[in-house]
């Protein structure tokens, strides 16, 4: 249905319609490293049926507990908490954690959690391997080495391989929710979206200001249905929103 005229926005007076200025433009080529990635997406799209499921995590205990971790010259993110909770809840949901190679779901052992990062030579997608066998501080020094190595080129070929499931973060932009591409062959991946303040009415006419972690799971429906995707989800938030861990 075409929108009345009266509700279309109509720019000021003032307002410049040309477009600003720009750097200039030049072609990108598909080769080396961009061409690698380009063909892992597409293959990825192709050979498998993927769908993503979004939900919303309160994080508010979490962060003031991080501020705390904080003061004590502690450097634990978000993202470290949320790998050291995914663990255990893989734990709990095995289906979600290994690889789908000619029609047979291998599932692992333990979790060697593929951490996507962006480098200036593209993304990287390296192995943070023992993942639920490390504590709070183990997963922070480990990611923290991974994102270092990875900034400065300096990865291993075999760090790149032999993940069993992978966590892409956006929470750094304003980015809520998106839909990851399966790292095939693994089965699913996690996206962290930013945190946002959200308003929770309290049923008195007040109300409280809660912190919602963005939180979207895709997965390949040829293994995975709905159902326990949103179960998965659901023990995530759970885990995340009632957050313990020694550091």
């Amino acid at each position: 249905m075409t929108p009345a005229a009266s509700t279309l926005p109509v720019p000021s007076a003032s307002a410049s319609l040309s477009p600003s200025p720009s750097p200039s433009l030049s072609s990108i080529a598909l080769k080396g490293v961009r061409g690698v990635i380009a063909a892992r997406m597409m293959d990825s799209l192709h050979h498998s049926a993927q769908l993503t499921y979004h939900a919303e995590a309160d994080i508010s205990a979490l962060l003031d507990q991080r501020r705390e971790w904080k003061q004590a010259g502690l450097k634990i993110s978000v993202e470290d908490c949320v790998i050291h909770a995914l663990a255990r809840v893989l734990a709990a949901f095995p289906a979600f954690n290994g690889v789908l190679e000619d029609g047979l779901f291998t599932p692992s052992a333990g979790l060697d959690l593929s951490v996507a990062i962006t480098t200036p030579g593209g993304l990287m997608t390296p192995v943070l391997r023992g993942a639920s066998t490390l504590s709070l501080a183990g997963i922070a020094a480990a990611r923290a080495d991974l994102v270092a190595r990875a900034q400065a080129g300096k990865l291993a070929v075999s760090q790149m391989r032999g993940g069993s499931f992978t966590l892409s973060n956006l929470g750094t932009t304003r980015v809520r929710f998106f839909t990851p591409i399966l790292n095939r062959p693994q089965v699913a991946l996690l996206g962290l979206g930013r945190v946002d303040p959200v308003l929770v009415p309290d049923g008195a006419g007040g109300g409280r200001t809660v912190q919602r972690l963005g939180l979207s799971l895709t997965a390949d429906h040829r293994l995975l249905d709905g159902y326990p995707c949103g179960q998965f989800l659901e023990g995530l938030c759970h885990a995340v929103e009632r957050f313990e861990a020694a550091v």
